[in-house]
């Protein structure tokens, strides 16, 4: 068994991977993630049996899509894939989101809990009723000469400092709306493909009514899609998401090792994914 830099080369067999697990992930979303972080990769005799990828994002990194094949399970392939993508990562604070499953282990490697976030989807998204913006409010499309004061604003909300991670979103999101408040950016979500359907976010705002006005604005014309949003259990979101029929389907752990990061003045009320938060 080798444990070895993830490249292109194994994105095929990383798919199969989740679709065996019956995970979302298309082939895009594996190869946007690749692109925008990096992944080690346990390969026995050419075959790939585990992942584990993670993104460099300033001070903080986050680690995600850990997967070992069923064949090799309860032979510590996990932790010896978390341990070399640690190795890699010394001197960052790190974040991961774990699956009841992964939660002991990352326990032992010294991730410790601090709350969860809560997955909620719709298999066809049902009309609803929708916030319009307030009158000192307006909405419109990000624009390219904008894209790193939106990556600052979002660096208050988590301490991620992501600057590739918006300007791919500029490119590849079905929708990147910016809301103004009284003429000033405040807060900004985006609409893209993944998995069955589509999901919002990462969206980033100061407080829950203008997280549900760009909620609401992106939500308009999905009806009888499949539409999904991962926020933090504690923003509030989660509960209208309810309301509009987008239910509840799981609830990962949010665990750190090393500082947490206390928000400035702005929140981050949606995730770009579970793994790269």
């Amino acid at each position: 068994m080798d444990i070895i830099r993830m490249d292109e080369r194994h994105l095929e067999a990383a798919y199969e991977l989740t679709q065996r697990l019956k995970w979302p992930h298309r082939r895009e979303d594996w190869r946007q993630a690749l692109a925008l972080g990096e992944g080690v990769a346990a390969v026995d005799n050419g075959k790939l049996l585990g992942t584990t990828l993670f993104w460099r994002w300033g001070d903080y990194a986050t680690l995600g899509l850990v997967i070992v094949a069923d064949e090799a399970r309860g032979k510590g392939l996990g932790k010896q894939l978390m341990q070399t993508a640690i190795a890699e990562l010394a001197g960052h604070q790190l974040r991961l989101h774990a699956t009841e499953m992964g939660k002991g282990l990352y326990e032992k490697l010294g991730f410790v809990a601090t709350g969860c976030v809560v997955q909620h989807q719709s298999r066809e998204l049902t009309p609803g009723e929708r916030i319009a913006p307030l009158a000192s409010q307006r909405l419109r499309l990000a624009r390219h000469e904008e894209l790193e004061e939106l990556s600052a604003l979002e660096s208050r909300a988590h301490g991620l400092r992501r600057p590739e991670l918006i300007a791919s979103l500029y490119d590849s999101a079905e929708r990147f709306l910016v809301l103004e408040e009284r003429g000033e950016v405040a807060g900004f979500a985006a609409l893209r493909r993944f998995g069955h359907g589509f999901a919002i976010g990462p969206i980033v705002c100061r407080d829950l009514p203008q997280a549900q006005v760009l909620v609401s604005e992106l939500l308009s014309g999905l009806e009888g899609e499949f539409v999904r949003i991962d926020t933090d259990s504690e923003s509030g979101l989660g509960d209208w998401l309810t309301t509009l029929g987008m239910v509840q389907v799981d609830a990962p752990v949010t665990m750190y090792k090393g500082a947490t990061w206390q928000p400035q003045g702005i929140r981050a009320f949606g995730l770009m994914s579970q793994a790269m938060a």
